[in-house]
């Protein structure tokens, strides 16, 4: 009996040991943002991260981020995963004077989600804002702001990774001033892109955000404003939703029998 103890001790350990050492950690997620001016990287951005929550700011060749902010849910629950470029984005166009036309693209990445393995997922994007006409050197220069906007799942959970497979469609928005003032940039089509994409576990998200400034001499400084997000979400299984669905008749088909019991 007591080597039969000592036995099962002994097999108790090994088990344990194998839980704690044969599992492999799960890995930290990286959270990062890359800024490019006209197709160029540029390595004068700030970032800052704390938690969920990143701020980046700096000066790029043409242009200068005083607002920048993303934040997201990871981990988040295996029903939904938000990624967000967050709620005014606020970016100058610092080549007024000169005019001419620039382009400056913000992309958010962040790794570590993880879903049901090869459960698909369905991905949605959405994106607003507006862009402010300030006063120049020349009363008749005319302002103008093209913005794309897409949302990546990346199953490899690659950072920055953004496979075709798994992208929301492009949505884009585009608004012109001749006057001091503010416009709208209502991002097409619609306010959400829904598609469906491969799960993985775990998997990356990124957000790519691009706008075009167009200015003539001495249009001053413009400023854009914009608010985007990628959200990844396990739709409801299809039995549930008939499960839902056919309460009522089965409700309907009881109360039918009771009656005609009764009677």
């Amino acid at each position: 009996m007591t080597s039969f103890r000592k036995q099962s001790w002994l097999v108790a350990l090994v088990l344990v040991g194998a839980v704690l050492f044969g599992t492999s950690p799960q890995a930290q997620a990286a959270y990062d943002v890359q800024v490019y001016d006209d197709g160029v990287l540029q390595g004068g951005i700030a970032v800052l991260t704390v938690g969920n929550s990143l701020i980046f700011t700096g000066t790029t060749t043409h242009f200068s981020i005083t607002n920048g902010s993303g934040t997201s849910n990871n981990p988040g629950t295996q029903g939904g995963s938000n990624l967000a470029l967050s709620s005014n984005e606020q970016i100058n166009a610092t080549f007024g004077s000169s005019g001419g036309s620039h382009t400056i693209q913000i992309v958010l990445s962040q790794t570590g989600w993880t879903a049901p393995t090869g459960s698909p997922l369905v991905l949605s994007s959405s994106a607003g804002g507006s862009f402010d006409y300030l006063a120049g050197t020349n009363p008749a220069a005319t302002q103008s702001v093209t913005a794309t906007y897409q949302g990546f799942l990346d199953n490899t959970n690659t950072l920055f990774g953004q496979p075709v497979a798994g992208s929301t469609s492009v949505q884009t928005a585009s608004a012109s001033r001749n006057s001091v003032g503010t416009s709208s940039l209502v991002f097409s089509p619609g306010t959400s892109v829904n598609n469906n994409v491969p799960g993985g576990t775990p998997f990356s998200m990124t957000d790519v955000l691009t706008l075009t400034f167009t200015l003539d001499a001495g249009s001053g400084k413009t400023v854009a404003n914009i608010s985007a997000s990628t959200v990844a979400s396990v739709p409801a299984p299809a039995g549930l939703l008939l499960t839902l669905t056919s309460l009522p008749v089965l409700s309907l088909g009881a109360w039918i029998r009771r009656r005609r019991q009764s009677v």
